[in-house]
């Protein structure tokens, strides 16, 4: 780091900005995952009316953190299409969608996540043992109670 002088003649440190850039990318590493999550899982706690009456049962249950991590069968050298029953991963997580369990999915770095619904942490857990891509061995994973404190929103983005 280097001193430089501000307008109040106090010297005030710098960060090259090639270290500065480094510091942001592995902020955003850290806390995308989480700010993606607060924003996002109000949707889950304000949910339509007409989807509040017909899911009454899906409001009791809790919300949990999934992150997916690269595991020991991903082959670097293949793209993600042509990993073992990574089409099938990929159905599995639509299955979820569709039956309104993942309240949202996200990519960043190497990971994926996502918040799902589930009756409890072994639910939760079970439900992803079960993915095909985690039983194939190109996914590990990772799972913990969300408990939100912010609510808010997080849309798709334009196409």
């Amino acid at each position: 780091m280097s001193a430089r002088t501000g307008a109040a003649g106090m010297a005030r440190r710098t960060v090259p900005r090639r270290a500065a850039t480094d510091m942001g990318v592995r902020a955003v590493r850290r806390w995308l995952p989480l700010a993606l999550l607060v924003a996002a899982t109000s949707a889950a706690g304000q949910a339509p009316a007409a989807a509040a009456d017909a899911g009454a049962a899906a409001d009791a249950r809790r919300l949990y953190l999934v992150v997916f991590s690269l595991g020991p069968a991903w082959d670097p050298a293949r793209p993600p299409p042509e990993q073992p029953r990574f089409a099938e991963h990929g159905r599995n997580l639509k299955r979820l969608r569709d039956a309104g369990d993942i309240v949202m999915g996200a990519r960043y770095a190497d990971k994926g996540m996502i918040v799902l619904r589930a009756a409890s942490e072994a639910a939760a857990r079970a439900e992803i043992a079960g993915d095909p891509g985690v039983q194939a061995g190109i996914f590990t994973f990772d799972v913990n109670e969300l408990r939100t404190f912010y609510p808010g929103y997080v849309g798709s983005p334009p196409r």
